[in-house]
């Protein structure tokens, strides 16, 4: 299952394939928390989030669910072709189509030419904390809000 953005700005109904789908992990806190923060910022209705946990649309990409375990994957669609970024490569493409992100780029494009932001991204990957598919005793180790989709 998947959750579309909103309309964009203008209220303009969005087209039926997002320009943007950004695959997340559904069982990480941190990584639903991203996925909601993105379709807020997304003033322009390009995005697409959804958890590769519920959604194997990815594989129609190419993906591979043990990648997508790794990092956020966004696939840039532009007609019947596509790309696909990764890890901090896909926050830096989103930047680009995020308006309020916008005043962020040149930093992010120092901290990709340093090698910065890709090490730190890495970091924050291989240590976010997941939630196990069962849940947990009383939803206890759920923070409020984080399961992506909302239900």
């Amino acid at each position: 299952m998947s959750m579309r953005g909103k309309d964009g700005l203008f209220g303009v109904e969005k087209a039926r394939t997002p320009r943007l789908l950004v695959y997340i992990d559904g069982s990480c806190p941190l990584c639903t928390r991203a996925g909601h923060l993105i379709l807020r910022l997304d003033l322009l209705g390009l995005c697409q989030v959804t958890s590769y946990r519920k959604d194997s649309g990815f594989e129609g990409f190419g993906l591979t669910s043990q990648a997508l375990d790794r990092e956020i994957h966004v696939v840039w669609q532009a007609g019947e072709k596509h790309e696909v970024a990764r890890g901090f490569d896909a926050l830096v493409l989103l930047a680009k189509f995020l308006p309020p992100l916008w005043p962020f780029l040149p930093a992010l494009a120092l901290l990709k030419l340093t090698g910065l932001g890709p090490k730190v991204y890495r970091w924050l990957a291989d240590n976010r904390t997941l939630i196990p598919e069962t849940g947990c005793k009383g939803g206890a180790c759920t923070p409020k809000d984080t399961r992506f989709p909302l239900e």
